[in-house]
């Protein structure tokens, strides 16, 4: 597989220290987009423009040396699931996922880093760090704009600022998010506060849902204990938590996918970059606080019953024989609680966030060696958590 020495290696961030309120705040991401002034952006393009646009672009990271620090990666050439893969690693965005023409992604060796290519956009560069990092990503991803922009000229307009294939992005054309757990808000049913907090630094609070469509069965397939059984679990294109620019694929707050929420900045314009940046910071740390006091008032109210939850999680994740993927999920999100509030003390924080991503469907494709439908894939994930969780 192209994408193997990708697979082997977890990306930096999953480890990295991200401070303080790294239970809460899993991880901030960076996303900036921009465009080549003298081409019609993608979704106008002709093939021979996205070819040129690529061109241009790759020859750009060889002249910067940047192709020594990293690799690129021309989707037309991976497979659908390798493709998948890149998208679970939060490295590209869903609508990189089957587009027509030349398109790609340059991702930098620790796997923190991307530069995606003839998306919405004919740039759009990402940085993901731990915690409540933004100012830190956007060192990062300003660094790259400034270094390409020595080569290539964007698309500017005085008013304006940088222009966007999307109006939302018009302006910076810079979205920060933060992934944030949640458990004792949701459970508190304090979750309005929360978003009254964002909302007070003009960012938005979302749940994080998983991507795709559940599975329809045709009239072939309806029939045997097999097919029914498959019915009863997602395709496997629904199992994965894909990006888009905005961080995350957003859902009602009260459908959260393992109790996982994402912030992100209302407007890219009004604000200069690094307003951008503190006000993430200032609503993350915020809205981290908020939780770690919802968590110790829960723990005091109720012990059993959230000692009884982080054990249930457990014993259920050491024992399953099928898992689906938004069951994970919820079973990583109740460890991840019980971890945080020192009832599970033999489970790192690092395990949990590896199986955030491990547990995802392209990740156990590529793990298994070929395809799956999508109750092998439900096995699958099920002996992954045996393993984590019991040694079995």
């Amino acid at each position: 597989m192209v994408v193997d020495t990708l697979l082997d290696k977890m990306p930096a961030w999953l480890a990295e220290d991200g401070g303080a309120d790294t239970s809460v705040v899993l991880a901030t991401q960076c996303t900036l987009v921009r465009n080549l002034a003298d081409f019609p952006f993608p979704h106008r393009c002709s093939d021979e423009d996205r070819h040129a646009v690529e061109t241009r672009v790759v020859a750009t990271l060889d002249s910067l040396n940047l192709l020594s620090s990293g690799r690129y990666y021309s989707l037309q050439e991976l497979s659908g699931k390798e493709q998948r893969f890149l998208a679970e690693r939060r490295l590209i965005t869903q609508d990189m996922l089957g587009a027509k023409g030349a398109h790609g992604v340059y991702v930098g060796e620790d796997q923190s880093l991307s530069l995606m290519v003839n998306g919405e956009d004919h740039l759009c560069i990402r940085a993901i760090r731990a915690g409540v990092q933004p100012q830190e990503a956007w060192a990062q991803v300003n660094l790259l704009d400034d270094t390409l922009a020595g080569t290539l000229d964007f698309a500017y307009d005085e008013r304006l600022g940088f222009l966007s294939a999307a109006l939302a992005h018009v302006g910076t054309g810079l979205k920060i998010s933060a992934v944030l757990h949640l458990p004792a808000l949701s459970i508190s049913n304090r979750l309005g506060e929360a978003a009254s907090i964002a909302s007070a630094q003009h960012m938005v609070l979302a749940g994080m849902k998983t991507s795709g469509a559940n599975r329809r069965l045709s009239a072939a397939e309806s029939g045997g204990a097999r097919a029914r059984a498959i019915a009863e679990y997602e395709d496997t294109s629904a199992q994965s938590l894909f990006t888009n620019v905005d961080g995350a694929i957003a859902g009602p707050l009260n459908e959260s996918a393992g109790d996982l929420f994402f912030i992100v900045n209302q407007s890219t314009l009004g604000f200069s970059e690094e307003e951008i940046a503190f006000q993430a910071r200032q609503a993350a740390a915020d809205i981290a606080e908020l939780e770690k006091t919802a968590r110790e008032e829960l723990l005091r109210d109720i012990p059993r019953g959230i000692e009884d939850q982080a054990g249930r999680a457990r014993g259920i994740a050491g024992g399953a024989r099928l898992l689906s993927f938004p069951e994970a999920l919820s079973l990583l999100g109740g460890i991840r609680f019980g971890c945080n509030m020192g009832i599970i003390r033999d489970v790192s924080i690092l395990t949990l966030n590896e199986l955030l991503l491990s547990a995802q469907g392209a990740h156990l494709e590529l793990a298994r060696g070929h395809d799956g439908d999508a109750l092998t894939l439900s096995m699958e994930r099920a002996d992954l958590f045996r393993r984590a969780f019991s040694g079995a």
